[in-house]
């Protein structure tokens, strides 16, 4: 082998590897301090896309159970007011059987009566003012249809939801076969119970809306049982989402921390061995001697 001085091989080959060994050291001190495996797309193009996309399923997941939940507070507020219209219709028909006795005359019905028709103007007022983020939820005329999105992805059927909050009113117009004034065959059969025949029909009536109103509550109590499902399985593909992220995305610190112990030794190594090439060229001098 030549001895030459212009060009140090051993000093060149030192400088390479130590500059490697620094960039993997860096690396490790980067990814112990963020926590990621992938700081930049150098780091895994694929991973940082795949990682980037699970990402963007997660957020839209998490507002997906946030639109589920608020859906479930939606028609819990539904049936809690036709919870409370129920208790007023058994209220009104025991004051309608209260005035349909012969016991009384028609000075004692025309006073039921005004509790009767206080207590039906409340029910319409439960109806026109019940709402959720100042939405009124049923109609006084009809029934009101709620779209509630419950997915992270318009393109896969099943992910709207739709809730029919019929018309509580007793009085409503244009009310259609779930709801409570379609069973009565005609809203003067609520008028008054002023008198004992009034009274009679009064009662029919009262019977026929409490038992259109428990089905509206019943099928209110379904969808909040399926969207108490809806949101544990949301909140299971968000679970499993988030450990497919982690596995791709975070550090592994047992052996970054390996790694790092391994660059620090390499790199002072590295170092020595760097200035040992470098003194090389002078043992030529010995060559010169006479």
């Amino acid at each position: 082998m030549a001895v030459v001085i212009n060009t140090n091989n051993s000093s060149a080959t030192a400088s390479r590897i130590l500059s490697e060994n620094r960039r993997e050291l860096e690396q490790s001190m980067e990814r112990l301090a963020s926590g990621k495996r992938i700081n930049s797309a150098s780091d895994d193009a694929a991973g940082m896309a795949v990682a980037a996309k699970m990402g963007a399923d997660i957020r839209s997941l998490t507002q997906a159970i946030r639109n589920t939940n608020d859906a479930i507070s939606l028609v819990n507020t539904y049936d809690g007011a036709a919870a409370e219209i129920e208790n007023i219709l058994i209220r009104m028909r025991e004051l309608a059987v209260q005035s349909k006795t012969g016991t009384y005359e028609d000075a004692d019905r025309t006073n039921a009566n005004y509790e009767y028709e206080a207590l039906k103007a409340e029910v319409q007022r439960i109806n026109s003012v019940t709402a959720f983020n100042r939405g009124v939820i049923a109609s006084t005329g009809g029934a009101n249809s709620h779209s509630m999105f419950v997915g992270s992805d318009v393109a896969k059927t099943g992910n709207s939801i739709t809730f029919s909050a019929h018309t509580l009113d007793l009085n409503a117009s244009g009310a259609t076969g779930s709801d409570i004034p379609t069973s009565i065959t005609s809203s003067s059969a609520l008028k008054s119970i002023a008198t004992a025949d009034t009274a009679s029909t009064a009662i029919a009536a009262i019977d026929t809306a409490i038992g259109k109103l428990n089905a509206n509550r019943a099928q209110a109590g379904a969808l909040i049982n399926r969207l108490e499902h809806t949101v544990a399985n949301l909140m299971n593909v968000n679970q499993r989402l988030q450990e497919a992220v982690s596995g791709i995305v975070d550090a592994d610190y047992a052996a970054e921390s390996a790694n790092l112990a391994r660059g620090m030794v390499l790199q002072q190594a590295g170092t020595a061995m760097l200035a040992q090439a470098n003194q090389a060229p002078q043992y030529v001098l010995l060559l010169l001697r006479t």
